[in-house]
């Protein structure tokens, strides 16, 4: 449960950034929801954006905080997996963002 707790202190510190950049990339892929006819090639364009737009927000987190990795190592998370865990986090919300726009449109 720790565990869990550190990873959500990560996820808090640039969770603002993923999500801000999953909504951007969601509107200008046209306000794609699970009925639209274009939902799977907005689905393919909106993961690949959104790996690489991860990309960027995760090298930028470690160039500005580099020594900040070592609390995290204290607690058996690897930076691999700090990455990971941050982009998974991010893709289930987009996912809830969708699904709840797709009932809710």
């Amino acid at each position: 449960m720790v565990r869990l707790r550190v990873v959500w202190v990560l996820y808090k510190q640039i969770g603002v950034y993923s999500a801000a950049t999953s909504l951007v990339l969601w509107l200008l892929a046209g306000l794609p929801t699970v009925s639209s006819e274009a939902f799977n090639e907005a689905l393919v364009f909106l993961l690949w954006t959104r790996t690489l737009s991860q990309l960027l927000i995760w090298y930028l987190f470690r160039t500005t905080n580099g020594k900040g990795f070592f609390f995290y190592n204290h607690f058996g998370w690897s930076e691999r997996q700090l990455a990971l865990l941050s982009y998974l986090i991010d893709l289930v919300c987009l996912g809830l963002w969708i699904c709840l726009m797709s009932v809710a449109l």
